[in-house]
């Protein structure tokens, strides 16, 4: 039986990234660079600079999606990693041929393979989602070694659907 062990400590970082990639993709990226994109037009334009009002909502639009969105997002991150007491200690991952076991001090939850809603991979981490808003977080840096060997048992076990071309 193939059997992958390893432990993961999600740090602000870790999750601020996760936020960070599910806030920036799909339509909502098109609609947000639209937005920025034509209120810093027409800020260089000088649209309104006769009119201080109009020149502030434009800066405002320029910076809420390139500056005030990202920084919420890791005020966030931090918030949720400081308060959550499941990120204060390790948890512990044994991935085998019957599922995925996430264990911490006493506390165990199992999922098999068929429980595994979808795999999402960035370049610096893997999600594991078991529904449409759980998501599992396992930082590359964490996996290090047993990468190749978690992916083959995705590969092995999930339909394409679920790990199709998430996983690489």
């Amino acid at each position: 039986m193939n059997e992958v062990k390893f432990s993961v400590q999600i740090k602000e970082k870790d999750m601020f990234l996760f936020l960070l990639h599910h806030s920036y993709r799909g339509v909502s990226v098109a609609v947000d660079a639209l937005i920025t994109v034509g209120a810093a037009a027409l800020l260089i334009m000088g649209f309104g600079k006769d009119d201080p009002v109009k020149t502030v909502a434009l800066l405002f639009l320029v910076l809420l999606f390139t500056v005030i969105h990202p920084v919420q997002l890791y005020l966030r991150a931090r918030k949720q990693v400081k308060r959550n007491a499941v990120f204060k200690k390790p948890l512990n991952y044994v991935l085998n041929d019957e599922g995925i076991t996430m264990s911490q001090d006493e506390e165990s939850e199992s999922f098999a393979w068929g429980d595994i809603f979808r795999i999402k991979e960035t370049k610096s981490q893997i999600a594991v989602y078991t529904g449409r808003v759980y998501a599992c977080i396992w930082p590359k840096r964490a996996l290090s070694a047993c990468e190749p060997q978690v992916k083959e048992l995705f590969r092995k076990h999930l339909p394409a659907k679920a790990a199709g071309r998430a996983v690489k």
